[in-house]
């Protein structure tokens, strides 16, 4: 292979590999945004939600972890069903389908607009007074984040543990002080569905919702290339940080509910920004403000590490001659796919721009993750499926890790689905629900397209693994 198209090798240890998985999850922002949807749905059961979550999201997990020890490619998802499904088809269709949520609704939703939306909910007086700052904030965190990338996937590993890292603590500290603050309010009723009397359809349906906020766990998949001993290092990688992220956001569910009341929580859900209020009546001023700051940070390492991932969608799928020109496979002097990250940077910046121009910061925010989430459904669905049949034709089946997990996990993202799409959201989040199967129908057809032209091509897509 041209060593111009070929990746810097070993460069990851498992820490930094993992930092890209924190990265994404952003734990201290999704406890800071993501528990309100969950509140407003399960009220003083969020912790509950949240650790039913985190076992339904377990079973995603490991369903990547399996495929971790197997394949090692830039472009994941497209390489695991490849190998499991033995389908271009399902491989272009679905495989690169996760590209929304690397770019659409991860670095542009959640990282670049969703820093923008948190500033203007901190302070909503600077949204009246200055309403053309989130596009300033855009343009800033696209241009920095580009140039991070550019200059390899070390550095912005290094960045992502470093706050990754003091984020959790963050988290782990205060929540510990929250609960003994909390005193004889301290109680398992969290844990249960008592807040809600019983009601296990607010449970489930909260749940649905819920399992987002470990979203981005699997996002290190996109730099197993760079990793040292990718089959060994990706997957020990996976285990450590959604242990850690299971330990941050599990814990401050619970402080914050028995803090602010378990059976205060759908109040809480109507609060402008709730974390932000409650650790401002209970912590010091700094203690709130390093809170904002690393929200903001956290939601800028996000935008690094979805937009790494989906450079090297772009990458990979160049590198083997479909839908990208040659050009997007060129490594700069960094070892990195520096035209790829120059495209994601562009598509980042003008998805935030215009999506934000129409519908503003917040609602654009939620209106692409929306989008990009149907994609991390389907995604992770297929991943599942083709761990079966894979296992299955090489006769190296566990029928506890091959079987009953991915089916669990397959449940999970059919339910997911269909409950996003019917009844479908209300306007516009249901153009973004539409457009996402519109979308879907575009690569099918796409696809028979690039086949037409160079079948050889399409044939071998998802074929490459170290």
């Amino acid at each position: 292979m041209d060593e111009k198209r070929e990746l810097k090798r070993e460069v990851l240890g498992t820490w930094l590999v993992a930092s890209y998985g924190i990265a994404a999850n952003a734990p201290i922002a999704v406890a800071t945004l993501y528990f309100v949807g969950i509140a407003g749905l399960a009220g003083g059961s969020m912790p509950l939600v949240t650790v039913l979550s985190y076992l339904i999201y377990a079973t995603t997990l490991l369903v990547v972890y399996e495929w971790s020890k197997d394949i090692a490619a830039s472009y994941g998802y497209v390489a695991m069903i490849k190998k499991g499904l033995n389908s271009s088809l399902a491989a272009f269709t679905v495989g690169y389908g996760y590209i929304y949520q690397y770019l659409v609704a991860g670095a542009a939703g959640f990282g670049v607009l969703g820093v923008a939306s948190f500033l203007y909910l901190v302070s909503p007086s600077i949204a009246s007074s200055m309403p053309w700052l989130w596009a300033v904030i855009s343009v800033i965190v696209t241009l920095e984040t580009t140039l991070i990338m550019w200059l390899g996937v070390k550095p912005g590993g290094m960045l992502n543990l470093i706050v990754g890292l003091i984020s959790i603590a963050y988290l782990i500290v205060t929540s510990i002080a929250l609960i003994i603050i909390a005193g004889d309010k301290n109680t398992l009723a969290p844990f249960t569905a008592q807040p809600v009397n019983g009601n296990w359809v607010l449970i489930l349906t909260s749940m649905i919702f819920g399992i987002t906020t470990f979203g981005g766990a699997t996002t290190p998949v996109g730099v197993a290339e760079e990793a040292k001993i990718p089959k060994k290092t990706l997957p020990k990688a996976l285990l450590l940080e959604f242990l850690l992220l299971g330990v941050g956001l599990i814990l401050n569910a619970y402080a914050q509910t028995v803090v602010y009341g378990v059976n205060n929580m759908f109040n809480y859900a109507n609060l402008p920004d709730p974390m932000v209020i409650i650790y401002s009546k209970y912590f010091g001023t700094i203690t709130v403000l390093i809170l904002i700051v690393l929200v903001a940070f956290m939601f800028n390492s996000s935008t690094i590490a979805f937009a790494t991932s989906g450079s090297r969608m772009i990458y990979g799928m160049a590198r083997d001659g479909v839908l990208y020109p040659k050009t997007f496979a060129k490594i700069n002097k960094y070892g990195v796919p520096g035209n790829a990250i120059l495209l994601t940077g562009i598509i980042t910046g003008a998805l935030s721009l215009i999506s934000g121009y129409i519908l503003g910061p917040l609602e654009a925010s939620i209106f692409l993750i929306t989008f990009g989430s149907f994609y991390v459904s389907l995604g992770h669905l297929f991943a599942a499926i083709a761990l079966i049949k894979h296992k299955v034709k090489v006769k190296m089946i566990n029928i506890v890790k091959h079987v009953l997990v991915p089916i669990v996990s397959s449940i999970a993202y059919i339910l997911t689905i269909y409950f996003g799409t019917y009844p479908a959201p209300a306007f516009p989040l249901n153009i973004a629900v539409y457009a996402a199967w519109a979308v879907l129908l575009i690569h099918v057809i796409l696809y028979y397209i690039l086949k037409s032209r160079n079948s050889d091509a399409i044939k071998k897509l998802g074929d490459f693994s170290l």
